[in-house]
């Protein structure tokens, strides 16, 4: 099934609550007939990379259009967990097999540099975006979660090249129980991290680039893009064609829809998010100090974060999801919840945490998002092979906050020619062998289907 655009009614996330007349933004009234970069998607990737391109002198002289298929920054960045949480050790052996120690620690490495890299962006252009520095627990909750984690902790610890193995601690028994605040809890692990209001990081930067030039198209769905003789661009809108020297595909889950050599490499997934809050406003909530993993068995996870305000973001409900394939699989539909999803979070934080359980808590929203699962776990970030100016930046595999930033700083030195995508993991980088690659076991990983015995 061919992956389609946005739909054009989703539901409202808490992170989209407040009015906000940047949402339907457009700083002309009529597209160009042409400009010398467009980006397509104003989401993570899209506004940080037009962050970066006007930071720097060369391209910042270029025009640059940002066309988004609905309102600003309305897709998977303002629809996650605001979660700022770097992958320091769960996938490190399959990374190790995949990537050799040196690979495995350039992808540990880069995630945990996100997050002096977030922070410094938040106070260098002094973003109230709620950004809180703290600490990660993630708690395994089954034998299989616990083994796995020990196991994968251990070998990380080994690994010489791994710079930010000291900020890892493993908590086994009774104390794992009290730092965790969750009783089933027989071993947690917990290292920096961080929480924020993506939305308004986002928002805060494009407001910055639209005032040094950028041309911001809302509403503005990109139906095709074509190559012409003359090696430019020709993108096709609802609105509208316009010609372009440069054309970066900022599209995570949407990506296939209008690049079908993405076309089963990255595949839309369907999620679930909630907000908690207390049930008396003028009682305040068990702060739980840390953020969260809670990981059951295989791909059942949850996530969550405790919010300065008091109130509580709870992504996951994977037991509802997962095993479903036509529920989430390539399915972009975020106008509608998943069944059982919002029965999930009811009373989720009291049957989790023991500081929780005698308080009185309220589910106020429950949303669906697009996130752009890749078919080997790592997104796609370059410059597309033997198609010259253009760029691809997606597939973020529902783990973009600390990956998404840096990638698209190292992107843009590419586009104004000042790098050669030396700045991420070789991972990361589109190659001949990925673009070629026909495997795909996202099923399977995510224990829709069995595993293949060959």
């Amino acid at each position: 099934m061919k992956t389609e655009l946005p739909v054009n009614n989703p539901i409202k996330s808490f992170w989209l609550t407040a009015e906000d007349e940047f949402a339907t933004y457009r700083t002309k009234g009529e597209l160009p007939q042409e400009t010398d970069i467009i980006i397509i998607g104003s989401g993570y990737a899209g506004s940080t990379l037009a962050y970066y391109l006007y930071e720097n002198d060369k391209t910042a002289k270029k025009s640059i259009l940002m066309l988004e298929a609905r309102n600003v920054c309305s897709g998977a960045t303002a629809r996650n967990g605001g979660h700022l949480k770097p992958d320091l050790y769960s996938q490190y052996k399959y990374f190790k097999s995949k990537y050799g120690e040196k690979g495995a620690a350039e992808i540990i490495n880069f995630e945990h540099s996100h997050l002096k890299a977030v922070k410094e962006v938040v106070e260098k252009e002094k973003i109230d975006c709620d950004f809180v520095l703290t600490r990660a627990c993630d708690v395994h909750l089954s034998s299989q979660s616990g083994k796995s984690s020990i196991e994968n902790y251990y070998e990380m610890i080994k690994n010489p090249y791994v710079t930010c193995k000291d900020d890892v601690q493993i908590t086994f028994g009774e104390a794992a129980k009290v730092i965790s605040k969750v009783e089933d809890s027989s071993v947690c692990l917990t290292y920096t991290a961080g929480q924020l209001w993506p939305y308004k990081l986002m928002t805060a930067l494009l407001k910055k680039v639209v005032s040094k030039g950028l041309n911001l198209q809302t509403n503005t769905p990109v139906l095709k893009v074509d190559r012409l003789e003359n090696g430019k661009y020709l993108v096709e809108t609802s609105r509208g064609k316009v010609i372009t020297e440069k054309v970066i595909y900022a599209t995570n889950g949407y990506t296939a829809a209008i690049e079908p050599k993405f076309e089963n490499k990255i595949v839309p997934i369907k999620g679930a998010c909630s907000h908690i809050i207390s049930s008396d406003p003028k009682i305040r909530t068990p702060h739980l100090t840390n953020t969260y993993g809670i990981r059951y068995k295989g791909a059942d996870t949850d996530y969550l974060i405790n919010r300065p305000d008091g109130s509580v973001i709870v992504g996951g409900a994977k037991k509802h999801i997962f095993p479903f394939k036509e529920v989430f699989y390539n399915n972009v539909d975020d106008s509608t919840l998943i069944e059982g999803t919002k029965e999930y979070f009811d009373d989720y934080m009291k049957k989790m945490f023991y500081t929780w359980k005698d308080f009185k808590a309220t589910t106020d929203y429950v949303w669906s998002g697009i996130l752009g699962y890749s078919d080997d776990t790592v997104p796609y970030v370059g410059e597309m092979l033997e198609e010259k100016n253009k760029f691809v930046i997606a597939g973020f595999h529902g783990h973009g906050m600390p990956r998404v930033l840096l990638s698209a700083k190292a992107l843009a030195k590419l586009i104004n020619g000042s790098s050669d995508l030396l700045d991420i993991p070789s991972a990361f980088k589109i190659t001949k062998d990925r673009m070629e690659n026909t495997k795909n076991n996202l099923l399977e990983m995510l224990g829709t289907i069995p595993k293949s015995k060959l």
